[in-house]
């Protein structure tokens, strides 16, 4: 008996200080749709703060429904969606991407920055969200959606989230 309590202590400690990840954004487009790139971070659960930057990494669904580092990508789909850090601390994170400063060129995005907090819940579970300003309004976007030709160019971007009191957004914005 004493043989098993000494392997079951050690995995037990070693679990507790096993950080947990979670994807603060999807995007996704209509070339591949089912192959959707989520945006994420690794924390800590028990202390609710973030321990990684942001990292990108694709569910590839229309293939085999591995995950796929956005990392491995050619560069020109990687580029433009490659996240870059601004900022980050224990308790949030700024990153941009190229492809949003586009979107806030073309007055989608009131801003590039997606920014990533992360607070204890009532039940000490961590909830993580993402503010990026729509237009003005400050949004916690779960995903965007665009139609995107052979070339390129984007035809329409789908804004999908939750608004600052929680109602539901969706919203699609013409070029």
């Amino acid at each position: 008996m004493k043989k098993l309590a000494l392997p079951l202590i050690l995995l037990f400690s070693i679990s507790t200080f096993a950080s947990s990840e979670a994807t603060i954004l999807k995007v996704s487009k209509t070339i591949n749709s089912k192959n959707i790139l989520h945006y994420k971070v690794k924390y800590d659960p028990d202390t609710c703060e973030i321990e990684s930057d942001v990292y990108a990494e694709w569910k590839m669904d229309e293939e085999d429904g591995n995950w796929k580092s956005l990392q491995d990508s050619m560069d020109m789909i990687r580029k433009p969606l490659e996240p870059i850090i601004r900022t980050r601390n224990k308790y949030e994170v700024e990153f941009i991407t190229e492809s949003m400063k586009d979107f806030q060129k073309k007055k989608i995005l009131s801003t590039e920055k997606v920014r990533v907090t992360i607070e204890s819940a009532d039940e000490g579970l961590c909830t993580l969200k993402n503010q990026i300003q729509v237009q003005g309004e400050t949004l916690n976007v779960s995903r965007i959606h665009s139609k995107v030709s052979m070339f390129g160019n984007v035809k329409w971007v789908q804004i999908i989230g939750q608004d600052q009191d929680g109602e539901p957004y969706n919203r699609t914005f013409q070029d």
